[in-house]
């Protein structure tokens, strides 16, 4: 990064306090939103209630369960419901780990 000599006070010692300072308020936001997305999960549940599927903040999943209603469902349609609970927990653990960004994103 450089800065033009004529913004830097003086010798630049103040100056370079003040982005040291920065730069480690900077640290500090990233590895709270690190480990606040390394935390991160997310359950959806179909409308039936056939299928339960949890993620983790990678979006891998991580648990998955099938309830009454599953049992009147084909093995296709079953599928089908599995792979499209599973992309809405992904969505919202996507979501999630956006939002926790905010904070490092900020403008300060």
């Amino acid at each position: 990064m450089s800065v033009p000599s004529s913004s830097v006070p003086g010798d630049g010692q103040a100056w370079l306090a003040d982005y040291r300072r920065r730069i480690e308020e900077l640290r500090g936001r990233a590895e709270h939103a690190r480990a606040e997305i390394a935390e991160l999960t997310s359950t959806a549940a179909s409308p039936d209630g056939a299928v339960r599927a949890t993620v983790d903040s990678s979006g891998a999943l991580t648990g998955l369960a099938f309830g009454a209603a599953a049992d009147g469902l084909d093995r296709g349609a079953l599928a089908e419901l599995v792979m499209a609970t599973t992309a809405r927990a992904v969505a919202e653990v996507s979501r999630r780990a956006t939002a926790a960004l905010g904070p490092l994103l900020e403008q300060r």
